[in-house]
Formats: structure tokens, C-alpha cells, sequence
């Protein structure tokens, strides 16, 4: 029979009580080190942005064709292609700089080829890898052919040739030197296998399957759309995980899109961004979100100025005229009642320069009279020469926005009260209105230029646009010579003397640039980081991936340096 002696009871505990203690003191020392490799994480830790949450967005609008080459797309349409496409590269509003996306760019020293090499992370929404088959389709077979309908895309990459490099590489070659050519591969790239023996007319339709339901290589790609009784529509997002720049944080984006203010205004889903308010509302709009939201204000490229018709035979034979009209424009009492727009001088204000107007009706008369075109007693008018015929013009504006016909009729009781001279003005709706801008049938239009999706603001004054965006139809050698220069250089002294010469032919006024403003909840972070000179409403959404409702601490230790040896060195120094 087994037996334990006393004293071998007594070892046996006595080892066992060793053995406790050891596993007790083990915990303990265990315990203590978890803990201060906590407090030493904590103390050698950094907030970054942690992925998660749903941004929520209302606005006014409508869908009209979600394919990004399409000549006629609204704001919504507009607002989706920047997060469901991606270009080679993208225009940061940050900097004011165009920085790589889907490719890296290397451009020649003589300026004439862009390099473009598609990075390896380059995956459309669905995982295929984006190719130069891709790229080569969306501007050799789409936008260089004729009867593509987008002619601003058409005309800028018209005499652009492409050659292969590699099977990640291509070569842009360009006849000349131009620095605004990096703005225009911004544009998004389709992906080739989804219009598989497309026409070209089929591949901006709007019911084209591609264009119902696209696929793209921005950071969200489309889930579904919902239309509602109401009229208001729903459009949902779904973080994209292939993109290029990696997924965003935010897992889903869901835009509540309504049919007029007044709908959103009383829509009882309070959402992370408002945008595309009326300016005149915002300031009521605002009030009731008091303390919740952050308004946020911004420019954008875009003016309403007037322009002279220099084909048509009192304006551009009378440079005098020109410019009285010009000197008896008030622009601070023109837009005194006018809230929501901002005096321009420049029409290049967006680059920089800067000019100065000046208001002044006794010169404006007398350089009418020693123009040639003096105030004729008998007649009571105004005419050319002192037995000529008398000045009588015709000048055009459209209905909408309404903003353009109140300033045209103050323009016109200026001109005809201070200067003496006859105008007949007509306020046209837009397809009317539309149509005499391409026969030219005036003597003066006033009329917006927007350069968010045409980037070069310079075809305003060149001739070979005489008969398009150069709505005075200005054929100067000089002026063609030095967007010529602007456009090779890309230097400030050869806009400024652009400027110069146009302020010494007088083609036109600029008059102002309306503000623009949106409502962001203050819980979302890393917008405020991203937003600044953005060239159109689209660009707020510049670095949504980067956008985040929530935070986690993550490592702030150099990497060249190891954390168990700073761990011991930061318990001695404690001690």
C-alpha cells in the first residue's frame, strides 16, 4: 500500500508553494509589461484614420448620361464621374498642380511627348487591370473620331499621335509645345471591353447598358440607383477595394438628389454634405443646421462677361466705341443688388492676374466724340460722323439664369442715358439664344465662359475659335502668337502681356464670378485637408479616400528604429 512520509508531504508542498509563486510572480511581471507596453504605445502613438461609416450627401439635380465623354451631362452626372472614373492624371486643388493617377508622366525636353506608364495598382472597379488597350480607345477610336460629339475633347486631341512603348506604356506626341495638354488627360478612361462593337454614337448614349450601370477606376463604384414616388432619387456607392490610391475609409456614399430646392429644404434627413444650394438661400439654409455644419466658400473658373461682335460693322470698326461702353460700366452698381457674385477685372483671373476697371462716363463721351462717332444735336442721337447714320445696337442675353437680363437691361439704361446710344436688347431662351451665338447675329452678347471641363481659357481670344467659344470673334495675329507663347512657356510674363494686348483691343468686358458654397457636417474629418481652388463643383470630392467619420492610434515610431529596446529605455527613464 502506498504511503507519503511527513517530511515528504512537507517537500512536496513546499515545491508546489515555488512553483505557485513562480507562475503568480510570472503573470504578475507579464501583466506589468502588457501594461506598459500599453502606456508606452499610447505615449509613442498617433489618431489615423480608422475605415468604417456611410457619407450621405443631398443636392438638387437630375441623372442625365454617366458616362464621362458624354457632350450633355448635368451637376449629379458630373458629381459621379469624379468618384466612378479616374484619369492618367488628376488636377490637385491643393496645390493648383496636375500630379499622376492611373500612370506616372514623364514629359520630353522639347515638350512635345508625354510619357504616360500605367502603374501596376491601375485596376478598373471589377479587378481588370487597366491597359493601354484601354487608353488607346478612349482617345484614339472615341475622342479622335469625327463624329464624336464632345468637340471640346474632339478639338484637343485632334493632331495628338500615340505609340506604344511598351505593354504598360504609351507615348502622347503633340506638334507643338502646349503646358495645358496635362489638363486634358485628366480625362477618365473607359474600359475598352464594355463597348465591344459600339458605334461611336452609341457610346455617349445615355441608355447605352455601359452608361446605365458604369464601370470605372475612381475610389466608389455604383451599387444601385432608387427612384421615389416624390421624384427624388437615391444613388448608391460602394467603396471601390482595387483602386489605385488604395480603398477610401468610408465604406459607402449615398447621395439623396432631389428635384428642386424647396424639396430638399424640407427633407427631413439631415446628411453629411449639402451642396448645389442657391447662394441666395444658403444663409437661411444654414441657420437651421446652426453649429452642426461648417460652410464652406469657393470659386471656380468661370465668368460672365460681355463680349463685342468685332465682325459686325459699327463694333469693330469703331475701337472708340468699344471702349466708352467699357468705361461707363459701373461693376460695383451693376452688382450692388446682386448678392451672390464677386467683381472681376481680369478675364485671367483664375491664373493670377489681376487688372484694374475704370468707371468714367466724361471720358467714355469724349472718346466717342474723337472717335468718330459725336452726339448729334439735330437728330438728338448719337452717329457716325456728323451726318452719318446712327449708332444703333443689337444686343443678346439669355433668360436663364435670370441674373443675365437684369444686368443687360441696367446696361442698356446706362449706355443709352450716358453714352446716347440706341440698343435693342433681346432676351432669348436658351435654344433661341443658343442659335444666334452660332450665327453671330449681334453686336454684343452677354453670356457665361466656364473652363471646369475646357481648361484652356486662353481659346476664348484665338482665332481658330472665331466661329466657336471666341464669342467675339477676335482674329489678332499678335493675340494668336501670344497664347502661342502662353502655351509653350506656361510663363506669368506672357499672360500678363496677353492681358495687355486684350485690354488695348477691348473685345470684351469681364463683369463677375458668382460664389459657390456647400454645408459639410464638422463629423467629417479630412475634408477640410483637401478642399481648396477646385475648377469645378465635382472637385470637392478630391481625396475622399481619404475622407473618415472614425479614428484609431497607430504606431508614431521611426522605422529605423526598434520599439523593444525603446521599450526598456522609456521603463528606465520612468524609473
Amino acid at each position: 500500500m502506498f504511503s507519503l512520509s511527513h517530511s515528504s508531504f512537507f517537500k512536496s508542498k513546499g515545491a508546489f508553494s515555488q512553483v505557485l509563486f513562480l507562475i503568480v510572480g510570472g503573470l504578475i511581471l507579464l501583466g506589468g509589461l502588457l501594461w506598459g507596453w500599453r502606456q508606452f504605445f499610447i505615449a509613442h502613438a498617433r489618431f489615423v484614420p480608422a475605415p468604417g461609416g456611410i457619407l450621405t450627401e443631398s443636392l438638387v439635380g437630375h441623372l442625365s448620361n454617366l458616362n464621362p465623354l458624354a457632350s450633355r451631362t448635368s451637376l449629379l452626372d458630373r458629381d459621379l464621374h469624379q468618384l466612378l472614373f479616374e484619369g492618367l492624371l488628376r488636377y490637385n486643388p491643393v496645390t493648383g498642380q496636375i500630379e499622376d493617377a492611373l500612370a506616372d508622366f514623364h514629359i520630353s525636353e522639347d515638350g512635345k511627348t508625354y510619357t504616360l506608364t500605367l502603374k501596376k495598382t491601375a485596376f478598373f472597379q471589377n479587378g481588370d487591370r487597366v491597359t493601354v488597350d484601354d487608353v488607346l480607345f478612349t482617345f484614339e477610336t472615341v475622342i479622335q473620331d469625327q463624329n464624336f460629339e464632345n468637340t471640346v475633347l474632339r478639338d484637343g486631341f485632334e493632331y495628338i499621335s500615340f505609340d506604344i512603348v511598351d505593354e504598360r506604356t504609351l507615348d502622347f506626341r503633340l506638334p507643338e509645345r502646349n503646358v495645358f495638354f496635362p489638363s486634358l488627360l485628366t480625362t477618365p478612361i473607359l474600359p475598352k471591353k464594355a463597348f465591344k462593337e459600339a458605334l461611336i454614337e452609341e457610346i455617349t448614349d445615355p441608355d447605352y447598358p455601359f452608361n446605365k450601370h458604369p464601370i470605372g477606376a475612381g475610389p466608389f463604384r455604383l451599387r444601385n440607383i432608387v427612384p421615389n414616388k416624390d421624384g427624388s432619387v437615391r444613388v448608391f456607392l460602394v467603396r471601390n477595394e482595387h483602386y489605385y490610391g488604395g480603398a477610401p475609409y468610408i465604406d459607402q456614399m449615398v447621395f439623396y438628389v432631389y428635384p428642386s430646392f424647396a424639396h430638399m429644404k424640407v427633407a427631413p434627413t439631415w446628411t453629411t454634405l449639402y451642396s448645389h444650394i442657391p447662394w441666395l438661400e444658403m444663409g437661411d439654409f444654414e441657420e437651421q443646421f446652426y453649429g452642426s455644419y461648417e460652410r464652406r466658400e469657393y470659386i471656380l473658373p468661370r465668368f460672365l462677361g460681355l463680349f463685342f461682335q468685332l465682325d459686325r460693322p459699327m463694333m469693330g470698326k469703331y475701337k472708340a466705341l468699344r471702349q466708352a461702353l467699357s468705361l461707363s460700366i459701373d461693376k460695383d452698381k451693376l452688382l450692388d443688388k446682386e448678392r451672390g457674385w464677386n467683381r472681376l477685372d481680369s478675364f485671367f483671373f483664375f491664373e493670377g492676374v489681376e487688372s484694374w476697371h475704370v468707371t468714367d462716363e466724361i471720358k467714355a463721351r469724349s472718346t466717342l466724340k474723337f472717335g468718330g462717332l459725336p452726339y448729334n444735336y439735330n437728330l438728338e442721337k448719337r452717329t457716325e460722323g456728323i451726318k452719318g447714320d446712327p449708332v444703333q445696337l443689337k444686343f443678346v442675353t439669355s433668360t436663364a439664369p435670370p441674373v443675365y437680363s437684369r444686368i443687360a437691361q441696367s446696361l442698356v439704361r446706362t449706355w443709352e442715358e450716358s453714352l446716347d446710344i440706341e440698343i435693342e436688347l433681346e432676351i432669348l431662351d436658351p435654344p433661341e439664344f443658343q442659335d444666334v451665338l452660332k450665327t453671330r447675329d449681334y453686336d454684343l452678347v452677354l453670356f457665361g465662359q466656364n473652363f471646369s471641363q475646357n481648361f484652356d481659357s486662353l481659346s476664348t481670344w484665338h482665332s481658330s475659335h472665331s466661329k466657336g467659344l471666341n464669342l467675339s470673334n477676335l482674329t489678332n495675329g499678335e493675340v494668336d502668337f501670344l497664347i502661342s507663347e502662353v502655351r509653350f512657356s506656361g510663363g506669368q510674363t506672357d499672360l500678363f502681356a496677353l492681358n495687355e494686348k486684350l485690354e488695348e483691343i477691348v473685345p470684351g468686358v469681364v463683369l463677375a464670378t458668382s460664389e459657390n458654397s456647400l454645408l459639410v457636417s464638422r463629423e467629417l474629418k479630412g475634408f477640410t485637408s483637401t478642399f481648396g481652388k477646385v475648377r469645378s463643383h465635382a472637385e470637392r470630392f478630391f481625396g475622399v479616400e481619404k475622407w473618415h467619420f472614425y479614428t484609431q492610434r497607430d504606431w508614431d515610431w521611426p522605422n529605423n528604429k526598434n520599439k523593444f529596446v525603446g521599450f526598456f529605455r522609456w521603463i528606465l527613464e520612468k524609473e
